[in-house]
């Protein structure tokens, strides 16, 4: 069975089974571009933002009760998980995410109108535009629903990067004591230990925690109530902030009306903020996946001085090899992320006048890196960064031969004597330790005393 429905361009035959209408089903034929479509968390703030407004404009005596209470009916039905895959429009779409509001605006209308006992397409009792997107514009809806979905994405992002950084400081207690050379332009250093490289990668994550945290707070304005062009056109009395209270209330996160609806339309730098601060976590969160990498590496030609969980073997013609693979897919995440912020970037600054038509490219690219990363970070400390350990006999073995603690005797012997010991160490195999003796500028006692010295225990 289908039916038929039309609009200005014409009409069109949709099966009966499906609760989408004619202007999806013209997206569906226009946009057969990635197969990729909104995710849960997208149907649940859009559907959630129609819910409200239907609320909204009831209580702005726009919308009568049974309208209003038909719609708030499908959309919890859709909330709960229902009629998802009829949400068909690609990620890459008509400009501002028309084809998407208009999407869920004919789910929920039918669904309305199927629990009503009508069907599908009886518009003119509940009509997707007329009813549904009361008191809207998808260039209100749109933004609003990016902003209710990052915050939620965001929310689960930040526990999964405090829990990362709490593993970076366990293992900074638990390899405090494994001494071992500092590297600086991958030349040898002043020793450190490696719970002293545990804590910075520690103190990096807690950074990062900050700044993702404060750029929430930008997104907690809502674009909803400004409709076609910022100046709320069409809205029910005191429609703004009835749909906000209601969006907080519905998702129990405390958003605000935005002041400036103009401003906030035109502008999109909110979602620029809110990746910036991602992305400055995959610069760290890469450094971090390379150093992991770089003191893995060996075992019998490298620097080796950790051991990581073996996950999976390492290749297919060279038996036992285990290669650092859970860092490696980090690194991959972090450029998947740095592309998606020159991306975002991109589209933020190319709105025109009253709105950015970017809209879908920054919803896509922003909300895919925060799931990416925080999908990477679970992976991260529970597959690698939780099993690490320290080869103790290997740094030790390393700091035996290292030239960085030489750095210890400048107070003593002068920098430029120091040099000269280094470079003759280097050339003739004689240890520090005998040549610095040789000055007669220190003894024994004072040498070991010297170099024990140079590691803190405790790194404020």
């Amino acid at each position: 069975m289908a039916r038929t429905e039309r609009d200005v361009i014409g009409e069109v035959k949709i099966e009966d089974d499906v609760y989408y209408g004619i202007n999806t089903y013209r997206a569906i034929e226009n946009f057969r571009i990635s197969g990729l479509r909104a995710d849960s968390d997208h149907i649940e703030s859009i559907v959630q933002i129609k819910r409200s407004a239907a609320i909204a404009n009831f209580l702005g005596k726009k919308l009568d009760a049974e309208k209003k209470d038909l719609i708030v009916k499908a959309s919890d039905r859709i909330i709960s998980g229902d009629h998802h895959s009829d949400f068909m429009i690609d990620v890459y779409q008509a400009g501002a995410g028309t084809s998407y509001n208009m999407n869920a605006n004919e789910v929920i209308a039918n669904v309305a109108l199927e629990m009503a006992g009508r069907k599908k397409g009886d518009y003119e009792f509940i009509h997707p535009n007329d009813h549904v997107n009361m008191s809207q514009s998808t260039n209100d809806v749109y933004p609003t629903m990016i902003r209710i979905t990052s915050v939620k994405k965001m929310l689960k992002l930040l526990p999964e990067l405090k829990m990362l950084q709490d593993a970076f400081t366990k293992k900074a207690g638990e390899l405090g004591d494994i001494v071992k050379p500092g590297r600086t332009h991958l030349q040898d250093a002043a020793p450190v230990t490696l719970g002293i490289e545990m804590s910075a990668y520690a103190y990096a994550m807690q950074r990062c925690y900050d700044e993702i945290d404060h750029s929430v707070e930008y997104l907690l304005d809502l674009n909803i109530g400004g409709t076609a062009v910022g100046t709320g056109i069409n809205t029910a009395p005191d429609y703004q902030k009835n749909v906000v209270a209601e969006i907080s209330r519905i998702t129990g996160i405390a958003f605000r009306p935005s002041g400036n609806l103009p401003g906030i339309m035109e502008f999109q730098s909110d979602f620029s903020r809110a990746m910036n601060s991602v992305a400055n976590l995959a610069l760290d969160l890469n450094k971090i996946a390379n150093d992991i990498r770089l003191l893995y590496s060996g075992p019998g030609a490298g620097i080796h001085e950790i051991r990581i969980p073996a996950v999976q073997q390492g290749s297919s013609i060279m038996p036992g090899k285990i290669n650092p693979s859970i860092a490696e897919a980090m690194n991959m995440i972090c450029y998947s992320v740095l592309g998606a912020q020159t991306a975002v970037n991109y589209s933020v600054q190319a709105g025109q006048l009253e709105l950015n038509v970017m809209m879908p490219n920054i919803d896509f690219e922003l909300n895919r890196a925060i799931d990416i990363m925080t999908a990477g970070m679970r992976m991260f400390r529970t597959k690698l960064i939780e099993g690490l350990e320290g080869e103790e006999k290997v740094c030790r073995d390393h700091l035996s031969k290292s030239f960085g603690s030489a750095a210890l005797l400048n107070p003593y012997l002068g920098y430029d004597n120091v040099a000269k010991i280094v470079q003759e160490a280097l050339h003739t195999g004689r240890s520090i330790k005998e040549l610095a003796l040789k000055t007669g500028k220190i003894n024994e006692e004072q040498f070991d005393k010297i170099m024990g010295s140079g590691v803190p225990k405790k790194i404020r």
